[in-house]
């Protein structure tokens, strides 16, 4: 186990670590960030956020080491960060009567760039934090509408980071690489906090896709990954995971429960075991469990210094160090424990909606839709029209692509209706459907409610639905979604829509006027390749770079299948 340095005096303590590192495009290490270069950025931003006043501060950036260096530069000031799960416009409107100012990758009026300091010699004597001291404010994923606010102390942070070393301890020289977000608690102190106190160097970048993981782990000798059902079940088996054999630790998956059969897939292909947590935003991390090949779905089991026992109504009821001031906290998860204080989970007792004044659960409903062979993942949820009804968001296997193709919606649509029927009144089967190649996670691997409910609204709908957007200079991507309720493939084609080229275009010049600042007028295209259809429901990264000299916009359509589409745009 190795030697925590605590959040409350690290910038006292200054251990001489690596602090992250970045990989560059020949796959190598680029760049290393010291604890000097992290004091000084530390600084830096302390002395930009200095000039500004109030104690509650919107904290958002896709670079991992920045957003640490903003976040002790906060707490230096004994400023709470509020940190949202994404930058989205909605977000922002949410946020702005609740804090005194936004920093980071923020638009509109956001402190994005710090002052440089002139030297080490002008480091500040740092303070140590108060155990008590409020340091985050996170948010619930917002799966029962408008998002929670959840507190966090330092010691609240300090005790859970003690607990997950004790069960997992570091070793000298790994590197921590990560599918998800810090945006996020569960990527916060996973891929973030924890390993920075133990002196473990983190990747600074998100691998997006499973090409990444590859990318960044191939320079080092050691490394574990910090990642999410949503990614881990989606890994290509032809890629030449055995270069990596070995070299892999560990990989923890968070934010849902990892499929038994990807558990096992993953830990084949990568060498490694295969280690899922089990906690909430409010309760941090309390469980874990491991698949093992030869013995049927795994049990959870506590964490060190964590108690879990059966509430009355079935539920979980959960004592730890790190629950803050609350003795205790009972989580909407129904649970079964068994002689050795091991438990699986039933399902959860807060996704019960009334339809029809019927009282359904939406768990329920996914759990029938799972048991054929046509679907692969489902997502059902609740949409208001002239009345509440039932909606279903499909998944679809390579069967039920087949069916969909051969027969069309309706048959389809008959078939699932029969499956469901057998278990629940007319009432409540879904009356809308959406059939998605990929169900549209985010970076902390869950499913944002508002994505899922906008795939049903009425209005024409001419854009993909943004999932997540990161603008860094003259670079922009865009995570998005493509709706089957697009315009654009009415007639093109029929039998087998795909999205047109012009579109595509259309879109990147669009987005990069409004995110990126492109002026001119359009004169036009050039090195235009559309090498793979974009089908309705298909998940796509919109990549575009401006080059300012040249007046040109680069952009790339991709995706887990490769590159759909690149270009440039030139304008005058």
């Amino acid at each position: 186990m190795a030697k925590i340095t605590p959040l409350s005096h690290w910038l006292t303590a200054a251990p001489n670590n690596i602090i992250a590192v970045h990989i560059d495009s020949t796959r190598h290490i680029d760049s290393t960030v010291t604890t000097e270069d992290f004091l000084l950025r530390v600084q830096c931003w302390f002395e930009t956020l200095n000039k500004h006043e109030g104690s509650r501060w919107a904290l958002y950036h896709s670079d991992a080491f920045e957003f640490l260096a903003i976040l002790f530069a906060l707490w230096q000031l004994k400023r709470t960060a509020c940190t949202p799960g994404d930058n989205r416009p909605g977000t922002l409107k949410r946020l702005t009567t609740h804090v005194d100012g936004f920093v980071g990758e923020f638009p509109g009026e956001a402190i994005t760039a710090c002052d440089i300091p002139e030297g080490r010699s002008d480091l500040k004597p740092w303070r140590t934090l108060m155990p008590e001291f409020l340091a985050l404010e996170i948010y619930t994923s917002g799966s029962t509408g408008e998002p929670k606010p959840i507190g966090k102390t330092i010691a609240q942070l300090e005790q859970e980071i003690e607990v997950l070393e004790s069960r997992w301890p570091s070793l000298p020289g790994s590197v921590t690489l990560a599918t998800v977000s810090h945006q996020h608690i569960y990527g916060m102190m996973f891929r973030l906090l924890w390993p920075f106190c133990v002196g473990q160097a983190f990747s600074r970048q998100i691998c997006q896709y499973p090409e990444d993981i590859l990318h960044q782990a191939k320079p080092h000798r050691s490394f574990s990954l910090i990642s999410s059902p949503s990614h881990l079940g989606r890994l290509n088996v032809s890629m030449n995971w055995k270069s990596l054999s070995g070299h892999c630790r560990y990989v923890i998956s968070s934010a849902a429960p990892l499929k038994r059969e990807d558990s096992l897939l993953v830990s084949q292909l990568l060498n490694a075991q295969i280690f899922e947590i089990y906690g909430s935003s409010e309760t941090g991390a309390i469980a874990w469990r491991t698949q093992q090949e030869h013995h049927t779905d795994a049990l959870w089991q506590p964490l060190p210094k964590v108690s879990l026992a059966p509430d009355t109504d079935g539920t979980l009821c959960v004592t730890s160090p790190y629950l803050g001031t609350a003795n205790s906290f009972s989580l909407p998860d129904r649970v079964e424990f068994n002689r050795s204080n091991q438990f699986k989970l039933i399902g959860r007792v807060d996704r019960i909606v009334k339809i029809e004044g019927k009282r359904v659960s939406l768990t329920a409903i996914e759990q029938q839709l799972l048991e054929n062979t046509l679907v692969k993942n489902a997502k059902a949820l609740t949409v208001e029209r002239k009345r509440v009804e039932t909606a279903a968001v499909i998944e679809l296997t390579s069967e039920g692509w087949r069916q969909l193709k051969s027969h069309g919606r309706k048959p389809l649509i008959k078939t699932l209706k029969g499956i469901l029927a057998q278990h629940f009144e007319a009432v409540i089967l879904p009356r809308r459907w959406r059939f998605v190649e990929q169900l549209p996670y985010n970076q902390q691997g869950k499913l944002p409610l508002d994505i899922l409910q906008s795939m049903f609204i009425d209005e024409p709908v001419k854009w993909p639905k943004i999932i997540h957007q990161q603008v860094s200079d003259n670079q922009l991507t865009i995570q998005c979604y493509i709706p089957a309720e697009l315009i654009y493939f009415d007639g093109h084609f029929d039998n087998n829509p795909i999205l047109p080229g012009i579109t595509q275009v259309h879109w990147a010049e669009a987005f990069g006027r409004q995110l990126l600042s492109v002026t001119g007028s359009f004169e036009g295209l050039e090195a235009i390749k559309f090498q793979k259809v974009i089908p309705p429901g298909q998940q796509i990264s919109i990549n575009l770079t401006y080059d300012e000299t040249q007046n040109k916009l680069r952009f790339q359509y991709a995706s887990q299948n490769g590159v759909h589409s690149s270009g440039r745009i030139c304008f005058g």
